[in-house]
């Protein structure tokens, strides 16, 4: 997942005094008692749409004991059923070198559930007839009319026998790559390019990421294959061409300020960035350990490359606006963003039957769970997303259900995810 990092110091160990004054904070549910951040938000007593206070109160003490246990810090979390809130939880701290605490308000990094977001910006032009998901890239960035494809023997660079198209770039096939997480020939030479270097992005402006990729060759064809990589990056300076605007302002104009997100950025603000902490990873000793922080890691702060892969910072509440907006077909109090037969598109199955998509399948912009999904967790064709931070967020149109779970921590256990998962579908009340 991406992890669009300015590196700083090494990691430094959490300190357990800090992490322990955070154990004390209660789940809050939502029955008129949230923070500012989640109290405009709708929402209703669990009961009200089907679920159980008493399950939903297991969730927020298993998010209590996870802090408690050292899984993470600080945590803040939402679940929301039929459109309306019913839970809403921060615990632990934000940031375990000042002793901040958790809030449902506080700034969190999402990294990749920065994909979504910019997915969604791109179908704008596509409704508004700007762009076509079959355009060629090329068309809007023409030196990626000449693509090659690197073969099997690692050297020799083949034409590439189709243009990389938007569809492409949606669905994660156009052949590119990331460079940080693999040792590929092509992941050698983004390195090489000054792309990246382990989880940091060199290049100066997505623009300048742009014009480097199209001359080192991808990873395959065009369509061939499911790659995770920068295809969501490219898409954003797309979606800056087509618009003309930077990709913040996009963002600001068409979808934040629509749905009322009020705090959602690339670049942390001065006047807000109290409310934004650490960021952890297990270090050397199987420690939590601090990774950055807006002190000497301000890798979101006085940003010029606008990551639309990985690079947004918000809050649970403001997160949820947005999911609620894909669970209503496209619309949120009242204000359409998208039209529910594009929602469809974007959350089926957009992969060719040869084509595997991470753990699943993949629409325009979201994984998407199969038929055999695990009993206990999110129903077939439920579509989801997470961030290197262990964020993630699972929206199911079966149950109207939306999830959205945010720690700090990258690295976190995938099981640690499924638990969670399981105790809000154990909170749905029998019918």
């Amino acid at each position: 997942m991406n992890m669009s990092k300015r590196q700083g110091s090494p990691p430094r160990p959490v300190s357990p005094r800090g992490a322990a004054t955070a154990w004390r904070l209660a789940p809050c549910l939502l029955a008129g008692l949230c923070a500012a951040g989640a109290a405009e938000l709708p929402s209703a007593p669990p009961e009200a749409v089907g679920m159980t206070s008493d399950g939903l109160q297991a969730l927020g003490a298993r998010l209590d004991q996870l802090v408690a246990d050292g899984a993470f810090p600080g945590v803040t979390a939402m679940v929301a059923r039929r459109g309306k809130v019913v839970f809403a939880h921060s615990a632990g701290l934000l940031d375990v070198q000042t002793g901040a605490k958790m809030r449902i308000d506080s700034l969190l990094r999402i990294y990749s559930m920065t994909k979504p977001v910019t997915s969604v910006a791109a179908m704008q032009l596509v409704e508004r007839g700007e762009l076509r998901l079959d355009d060629p890239v090329w068309r809007f960035f023409p030196g990626w009319k000449t693509m090659t494809v690197l073969a099997a023997d690692g050297e020799t660079r083949e034409p590439a026998e189709r243009p990389v198209t938007v569809h492409h770039l949606l669905t994660h096939t156009a052949g590119l790559a990331y460079g940080y997480d693999g040792d590929s020939a092509v992941d050698r030479m983004y390195r090489e390019a000054g792309l990246i270097d382990d989880w940091d992005y060199l290049a100066r402006d997505t623009g300048e990421l742009v014009s480097k990729l199209a001359n080192i060759p991808l990873l395959f064809q065009p369509g061939a294959r499911w790659h995770y990589g920068f295809s969501t990056d490219v898409l954003g300076h797309l979606v800056e061409r087509v618009s003309g605007l930077p990709l913040d302002a996009f963002l600001r104009r068409n979808l934040f300020a629509p749905l009322g997100v009020k705090d959602a950025y690339f670049d942390v603000p001065p006047n807000v960035v109290h409310r934004f902490g650490t960021n952890h990873i297990i270090g050397a000793g199987g420690e939590l350990a601090v990774q950055d922080n807006p002190r000497e890691d301000p890798e979101f702060i006085g940003v010029t490359f606008l990551s639309g892969g990985g690079g947004l910072v918000t809050t649970v509440g403001d997160f949820m606006r947005f999911c609620l907006m894909l669970e209503g077909g496209g619309a949120f109090a009242g204000t359409r963003i998208l039209t529910p037969e594009t929602v469809a598109a974007m959350t089926r199955d957009q992969l060719p039957e040869t084509v595997q998509g991470g753990a699943g399948g993949f629409g325009l912009g979201f994984g998407i769970v199969g038929e055999g999904a695990p009993p206990g967790g999110p129903s077939p064709n439920s579509y989801r997303w997470g961030g290197a931070a262990g964020t993630f967020f699972w929206i199911d149109p079966a149950e109207r259900l939306v999830g959205v779970f945010m720690p700090q921590r990258i690295g976190m256990p995938g099981g640690i995810g499924r638990s969670l998962e399981r105790l809000v579908y154990e909170a749905i009340a029998e019918e």
